[in-house]
């Protein structure tokens, strides 16, 4: 899941006019930081301005977490990359002046991206009831200030970002079908849509914090340091560790940090930024459903056309409510997750292993032992509702799925 480029293209319409203020025009000029603070400072926000501050700050968390990697030059090779995590992915440059890799950076990384999201919650949280949005961004007025010297530099605009890893990928190449000056008309049902995303990140974040990574880091770089001495100036006999030690060192953080218990109270409030996600979601859909207008629009029901160029599939949008469905219904345990030593008997009910968590193991996982306290009968969820959003979207299921959060 190359989430995190998807999310800052999903964002960039989240963007406002603050007042008198072309948002659009004052990021590409000044910056996010520089935004969010003209935002923040206005007096009395109307609810276009409160819109435009939720959504700027929310960028400025993904660009926070870019800006700390790029301190202290953390990149993740393909044993990292396997749990898919969104700000992790992302590509930042080289740093030829950078900090040294600290083990609690990721904590600290993801603590402060989770702390980002409910600001951004609050700006959203504060627009009234019934508002009539009506706002308007170009998506190449975006970029992130990786390398903190307050100019746009090659490599940090969002559309160039998003190229590289979830712009569709037809005719001539990544995002070749986008329109030449993508601006997007944001209303009222976006709001949702965007308080959606920080609860998906602010569940995400939650999760790493309570599997409280540092401890396997550090474990790594204190016996890299071991073997380095022990190594001396005496060459190596084979290239195995220019090969594979990068590679290896990243696997074992990963899967040292997964394989002890994480912290409950995390668990539980990121179960709950998830049920929140689904439950901002589908008053998104709701709102959407009752629009009669067609101009600009992001995501477009079934009598509008996106702006950006992509065509969403007739009925798209309530395949993916049953797909959200059967999410909701696992989480709180009305569904279980099939297991295959007692299928189709019963599953996995993943709601307790939210409120009380286990030990991530895959030799016990697989073998049972390990999930037994899990494991009992009941109904349990079939890939019906993904298959038939799967065969809907032609083979597009990973961007829409970002997308549509």
């Amino acid at each position: 899941m190359r989430m995190l480029s998807v999310l800052a293209v999903a964002l960039a319409p989240t963007l406002a006019l603050a007042g008198a203020q072309n948002v659009s025009t004052t990021i590409a000029e000044k910056g996010l930081a520089a935004t969010e603070r003209d935002l923040a400072s206005i007096a009395n926000p109307s609810p276009d301005d409160l819109f435009a501050l939720g959504g700027v700050r929310f960028l400025r968390g993904i660009e926070k977490t870019m800006q700390i990697r790029w301190q202290h030059n953390a990149t993740l090779d393909e044993a990292g990359r396997f749990l898919n995590l969104p700000v992790l992915r992302l590509p930042v440059a080289p740093n030829p002046a950078a900090k040294p890799f600290r083990a609690d950076l990721i904590s600290e990384m993801f603590a402060t991206l989770g702390a980002d999201m409910e600001q951004s919650r609050t700006a959203l949280a504060a627009i009234p009831e019934g508002s009539d949005l009506a706002l308007e961004i170009n998506l190449r007025d975006l970029w992130f200030d990786v390398n903190m010297n307050a100019r746009r530099d090659e490599g940090e605009d969002l559309m160039m970002i998003a190229a590289t890893s979830i712009l569709p990928r037809r005719g001539g190449g990544a995002g070749a079908d986008m329109q030449p000056d993508p601006v997007v008309r944001f209303d009222t049902a976006d709001a949702a849509w965007l308080s959606a995303y920080t609860h998906l990140l602010s569940g995400l974040s939650e999760l790493v914090i309570a599997f409280e990574p540092a401890t396997a880091i550090q474990a790594v770089m204190d016996s890299n340091a071991r073997l380095a001495d022990l190594r001396g100036n005496i060459p190596p006999d084979n290239a195995m560790e220019m090969q594979m030690g990068r590679f290896v060192d990243q696997f074992a953080m990963v899967y040292g940090t997964l394989n002890r218990r994480p912290d409950t109270a995390h668990t539980r409030a990121a179960r709950e930024h998830f049920l929140a996600m689904i439950a901002d979601n589908l008053v998104f859909w709701t709102k959407l459903a009752e629009e009669t207008d067609n101009d600009r629009e992001w995501i477009p029901n079934d009598n509008q056309q996106a702006a950006l160029g992509f065509e969403v599939p007739q009925g798209a949008g309530e395949a993916w409510l049953a797909v959200l469905k059967d999410g909701e219904d696992i989480l709180n345990g009305k569904l279980l997750i099939p297991y295959w030593r007692i299928a189709p008997a019963g599953g996995v009910n993943v709601r307790k292993m939210f409120d009380d968590p286990p030990v991530v193991d895959i030799v016990t996982w697989v073998q049972g032992s390990g999930l037994l306290p899990y494991l009992e009968r009941g109904p349990v969820a079939s890939s019906e509702s993904v298959r038939s959003f799967e065969r809907l979207v032609s083979g597009e299921t990973a961007l829409f799925a970002v997308l549509f959060n």
